[in-house]
């Protein structure tokens, strides 16, 4: 089973071209320049960016089929793929537990269910005893971590890492990258880490994965196994 990447995102002046494939299990690390299109290949996958060509698909699940007939395009919120933003991300009007329960409320769970599932996670993650507080009340590694319990609440079958460290102060960064560890360990699914770190690299990922770019009239970035 994989994850199967053979798309291209053009715009005026930059195209990207992705040809990978990545298995269940697999830890893919991409790096390249900045602009090279790595955060890109995740919103692609994720459906938050359009292909312009080619085809997005896991398993026997057609994401993106772009320029075939008939097209097809999944919404994000159908694709059960798991995004972390490097900031985090999370809604500054909810407390931790209305965030973590964000995710169950979009898939039509009922509210009180959502908050009790979300509330016993948090336990599962050891920060229980953040549950009341609002994300500005948070240390940068708390907020990665309950925003990583809001990603993976929903058993997603895909998991995207978009420099998960990069906020972090060092004595913080060490403790999110060490709890990483734990979590992609034993993610059953693909998981593809975008760093420009190599420690976060080394640490996390099976595989290494680099855009070469190509500069000319048209920037033209290739992500190739």
């Amino acid at each position: 089973m994989s994850l199967n990447l053979h798309f291209t995102i053009e715009h005026a002046h930059f195209q990207l071209n992705a040809q990978l494939d990545i298995s269940d299990g697999e830890v893919i690390a991409i790096s390249g320049a900045n602009g090279s299109g790595k955060t890109s290949t995740l919103l692609a996958i994720a459906g938050l960016l359009p292909i312009s060509s080619g085809s997005i698909s896991y398993r026997e699940y057609i994401f993106d089929a772009a320029k075939d007939a008939p097209q097809i395009f999944i919404q994000p919120e159908k694709r059960n793929v798991g995004l972390l933003f490097q900031d985090g991300a999370l809604f500054p009007h909810l407390t931790v537990v209305e965030n973590v329960a964000f995710g169950l409320r979009s898939r039509g769970l009922g509210k009180r269910e959502s908050l009790e599932k979300s509330t016993q996670y948090l336990a599962d993650f050891d920060i229980a005893h953040l549950c009341q507080l609002k994300p500005h009340q948070l240390s940068g590694g708390q907020q990665q971590r309950v925003s990583l319990a809001r990603t993976l609440i929903t058993s997603p079958n895909i998991l995207l890492l978009d420099e998960p460290t990069s906020a972090l102060d060092a004595e913080t960064r060490i403790a999110t990258l060490n709890y990483l560890e734990e979590v992609v360990s034993t993610f059953s699914g693909p998981v593809i880490l975008v760093s420009h770190d190599l420690r976060d690299i080394q640490k996390l990922a099976t595989t290494e994965v680099r855009i070469e770019v190509q500069h000319g009239t048209q920037v033209v970035a290739n992500l190739i196994r």
